[in-house]
């Protein structure tokens, strides 16, 4: 109930200054040790899960009306033109800029209240999502169509750059908040003659993505993040889970 079960004092969360061991700068080479390890395989598989290894870019959303720029981590950049909002972590820094005078009070009492919450509860499987709309907006770097910038408490601001884009065609947790706030949902990548649900995650010719219409996904992840790079927009970038 957000209360100390000895003193019954409302608990708090707060960023505080103290010694880490960077395990982060070890992760490859943990990888490469771990097949040789005499270990069981659930276990080998799951430390090589918990590691986390993920290839993609890092892309630059512009803020309309802004210098400032909001960077997200996709392993997905073939999705970018299926990007219809960007979703920030509540203790995200720019929040507190995107806020409108419309927009403040209900951005604030929502921040408030998700940062008391534990990273597992707000990740927890089959939690409702939940979000508030910034009043700010930014710009897709492939379309420049504008993209309402929202925050909500699924997304953790210490895992990647604390901001994502959202593709609901592609993705089940960005599908679930699209339907329930009546978001866009624009499919991208087409879906296998005979696959039957809303929000198809695989991989496939790309349609309604302009020039890279009709490439396929694995070929169009590496041209895009050519694009970005050229225009200043982007970079490939590997991250972990582990931190």
């Amino acid at each position: 109930g957000g209360k100390c079960w000895r003193c019954g004092n409302e608990v708090i969360k707060k960023a505080m200054k103290q010694w880490f061991f960077k395990i982060t700068d070890y992760a490859d080479a943990l990888l490469e040790e771990i097949p040789n390890l005499d270990w069981p395989d659930t276990i080998k598989t799951a430390q090589t899960n918990w590691i986390g290894r993920s290839k993609g870019a890092e892309v630059r959303f512009a803020l309309d009306g802004s210098d400032e720029q909001v960077t997200v981590f996709t392993t997905r950049p073939d999705t970018l033109y299926g990007a219809t909002f960007l979703v920030l972590a509540p203790e995200h820094p720019l929040v507190a800029s995107l806020v409108t005078d419309e927009t403040r009070e209900g951005v604030d009492a929502y921040v408030k209240n998700a940062v008391k919450k534990s990273e597992i509860e707000r990740q927890s499987e089959g939690k409702e999502k939940t979000g508030v709309f910034t009043g700010s907006y930014a710009l897709n770097p492939m379309t420049g169509d504008k993209l309402p910038v929202w925050v909500a408490d699924y997304v953790l601001w210490g895992y990647g750059t604390g901001a994502i884009m959202a593709v609901p065609a592609h993705d089940e947790r960005d599908f679930a908040f699209a339907t329930k706030y009546e978001l866009p949902i624009v499919e991208v990548v087409e879906k296998p003659a005979d696959y039957a649900g809303e929000c198809y995650h695989g991989d496939g010719l790309l349609v309604n993505s302009g020039d890279f219409t009709g490439v396929p996904s694995a070929e169009a992840r590496e041209l895009i993040v050519q694009h970005l790079h050229r225009e200043g927009k982007g970079e490939e970038k590997v991250t972990y889970k582990m931190r």
